[in-house]
């Protein structure tokens, strides 16, 4: 079974299983097999005595991500935590906004509960590759093009490090948002070392890292300026515009140091260290749910 975060592995597999089923031929047998370490997938399509194999890697990071998973039973990725999260504050048939939505998949679960989800970005290229959101429209999370009190849940899922103006798009969040809607949001955690050496990183460099460890498309890495990116300053920003906290979480996640095994054995180390309470604060993700209240102003 292929993971949720790894939409270019997925779309690679279901591509090459369209291809085979689509032929439909007498005596078809398909056959997934993964590897030892559980991260690589190999695909075996036999048709009668001619057989097509299809290797999928599915990255570095993602091999030690399995055997963290492993090591530390109840663990799971933070995008698993943040799907619960939007599942748990969603009704059925809620108005959803993802804002900076690209050509993600791994929420399509939630949106198939509502026919009303809307996908907001200012890349039209990565707009045009979304295969889960049917309704989507280019633009800002500081300027959107959306009529007052439109949405029950805004979703930002990698989005507050890239914003330039944090405490203008809250406004227009709140702005978009039906009194008591809620707006939903996984970022990272500007006291994590992870986020020093991406600071400390060209954004070239960057960007051809995450795809050779992360599985990346080229292009799918942005500038990021982390003005909002702990939680004392999330509150600073979104309590004076009109939101209420919810549920704040600190998620910890040592595989962004999985290059190599020592360094994941160095990353393993520094993730029990931040296990305590009084380090908690540096893990490498946080997640927020923050409802709606009046405006002051109004």
């Amino acid at each position: 079974m292929v993971d949720p975060p790894f939409t270019a592995q997925r779309k690679q597999l279901g591509g090459i299983l369209g291809h085979a089923l689509i032929t439909n031929r007498p005596g078809l047998q398909v056959k997934v097999r993964t590897g030892k370490a559980g991260g690589d997938i190999k695909l075996i399509v036999r048709v009668g005595k001619h057989v097509r194999k299809s290797k999928i890697v599915m990255g570095v990071q993602e091999h030690f991500r399995r055997e963290y998973a492993r090591r530390k039973p109840g663990w799971r990725h933070s995008l698993f935590v943040l799907r619960e999260l939007v599942n748990r504050h969603t009704a059925a048939g809620a108005r959803i906004l993802d804002i900076g939505c690209g050509h993600a998949d791994f929420l399509q679960p939630i949106y198939a509960k509502t026919p009303h989800v809307i996908g907001c970005d200012p890349d039209a290229g990565a707009l045009l590759l979304n295969t889960t959101i049917a309704k989507r429209a280019a633009g800002l999370a500081d300027d959107l093009p959306f009529a007052d009190a439109q949405f029950n849940t805004a979703v930002l899922v990698f989005v507050l490090e890239h914003l330039e103006q944090p405490a203008r798009a809250f406004r227009e969040i709140h702005r978009v948002l039906k009194p008591g809607g809620k707006t939903i949001f996984l970022t990272p955690n500007a006291w994590n070392y992870n986020t020093w050496i991406i600071r400390a990183t060209p954004h070239r460099l960057r960007d051809r890292l995450a795809r050779r460890l992360h599985g990346r498309q080229a292009g799918d890495t942005y500038p990021v300026r982390y003005r909002i990116n702990t939680v004392g300053r999330i509150e600073q920003v979104l309590l004076p515009i009109g939101f209420r906290r919810v549920e704040v979480i600190l998620h910890g996640d040592p595989t962004y140091l999985g290059v190599n095994r020592p360094l994941f054995a160095i990353a393993c180390a520094i993730e029990r260290a931040l296990d305590w309470p009084a380090l908690q604060r540096a893990r490498v993700h946080i997640l927020g749910v923050y409802e709606k209240t009046p405006s002051p102003n109004t």
